[in-house]
């Protein structure tokens, strides 16, 4: 009778470690990227009361008889997780992205220099895209971990280089009046413009030189055109950049402030701007200001590296310096990119995805990362989209595959199940009970 104790025992013990397992999975319903454990039985070890022996054909002998077995309860098989994939839950961030496949992301604290073995180098596998660029323009989990892919060959993924014009800024160039008290025109470069009000203050003056540049800028007053003013300004846009004035109250000289940048771009646009710094007595070049013209470049596309490595935003070829960038987004190929000030697209570099021939191999560890176990098979890392590890969904995240409806129903039966096991304890205890009365 003490067997059926026994046997009560174990099926509490084996139904109170499912009821975790169930516990751990509602606990974890609303995890990104949780995947859910199931839990098997298995039955416990068994005693025969009568072993079993074979049947024999010979004259007087007797037939085969089978054994009679008697169980201790049941005990834990295993606990398996269940790798199916999530239901992908819409994010407002474009760097947050999921895995739609079996695969993983790699993770973890840096690795100098670049590998291709992933089982050895004591990195973390990861179902959660929940990534960011962190101050050094690495890109990282929220768990802090460097991400690990395909970084951009130098001298590749290049933007093109638009074309610019150049520009200069002058200060100091000389005004010219017909009159010191009240003048009617102001002379500039040559180009003598008749003034619509008086000079009595700054205001004033800005408003005269603004008035001689929209007489100059405007094409119908050049000399090819019947006008006065020299053919080179219409070479240039100029723009009104400032007053300038030295002496007392009374007696001050004005001096004109000007931004002068050429009409057509490339590198020989400077001697455009120079030609009418020509005719500008006076002008003085603020160096700080100064805008070289580029003739338009094609760009170079991007080639990834074979190897892994953590993902960082490239240098500037042109500055030597990181792009700054920003508006961050993922591709369905992993293709890490950027925008920068000019609104150019620049590669970083492509996020990597492992793929495990016996995801339950794997074991759980901090947060929601993984370890490769010893069981785990064999591990090779690929391009998204490239192999069955799958592919990436950019500004999605991946939802927790436990079923709430299932869960409920396994704790309905591990309940009762409990309660069986637990009876199974009572009435044994009872008979006991009897056993023991038996004396009185």
């Amino acid at each position: 009778m003490v067997r059926s104790m026994i046997a009560g025992v174990a099926g509490l013990k084996a139904h109170q470690s499912k009821m975790d397992v169930i516990g751990n999975n509602i606990a974890n319903v609303n995890t990104w990227g949780f995947k859910g454990y199931s839990y098997n039985f298995k039955d416990s070890m068994y005693t025969n009361s009568v072993n079993s022996s074979g049947g024999s054909v010979l004259a007087g002998a007797a037939g085969g008889r089978n054994a009679s077995q008697v169980g201790y309860g049941s005990q834990l098989s295993s606990i398996s997780n269940v790798f199916e994939s999530g239901a992908p839950s819409p994010s407002a961030n474009p760097m947050d992205c999921m895995i739609d496949g079996t695969g993983f992301f790699l993770v973890g604290n840096m690795v100098n220099g670049s590998f291709t073995d992933v089982k050895s180098s004591g990195l973390n596998l990861s179902r959660v895209g929940i990534f960011r660029v962190d101050e050094n323009g690495y890109l990282v989990d929220d768990q802090r971990s460097y991400v690990y892919g395909y970084a951009v060959q130098e001298g590749t993924g290049l933007p093109e280089t638009p074309a610019t014009a150049a520009s200069k800024s002058f200060k100091e160039i000389t005004i010219n009046f017909d009159g010191a008290s009240d003048p009617k025109t102001i002379e500039i470069g040559g180009v003598k413009v008749n003034l619509s009000g008086k000079i009595k203050s700054e205001n004033d003056m800005e408003a005269a030189i603004q008035e001689w540049v929209t007489y100059v800028t405007n094409s119908k007053n050049l000399t090819a055109n019947g006008g006065t003013v020299n053919d080179l300004y219409g070479n240039v846009k100029i723009d009104f950049d400032g007053v300038g004035r030295t002496g007392n109250a009374g007696k001050y000289t004005w001096t004109a402030q000007l931004k002068i940048t050429s009409v057509v771009t490339g590198a020989d646009s400077m001697k455009n701007v120079d030609d009418v710094k020509n005719l500008l007595t006076g002008a003085q070049e603020d160096p700080k200001k100064t805008v070289d013209g580029k003739t338009w470049e094609p760009g170079i596309p991007a080639v990834y590296t074979e190897e892994l490595s953590t993902i960082k935003i490239p240098n500037d070829p042109a500055t030597g310096l990181p792009y700054e960038l920003d508006n961050y987004s993922i591709s369905e190929d992993g293709t890490v990119t950027g925008v920068d000030k000019q609104n150019r697209v620049i590669p970083i570099g492509k996020v990597a995805i492992v793929s495990v021939q016996n995801p339950n191999g794997l074991e759980k560890t901090d947060g929601y990362y993984y370890k490769i176990g010893e069981n785990a098979g064999e591990v090779n890392h690929e391009a998204p989209g490239s192999g069955p590890a799958g592919s990436i969904l950019g500004s999605y995240l991946e939802m927790a595959n436990v079923d709430l409806a299932n869960e409920f129903s396994n704790i309905i039966t591990t309940q009762r199940g409990f309660q069986a096991n637990s009876k199974i304890i009572t009435v044994t205890d009872e008979m006991l009970q009897e056993l023991v009365s038996m004396k009185r």
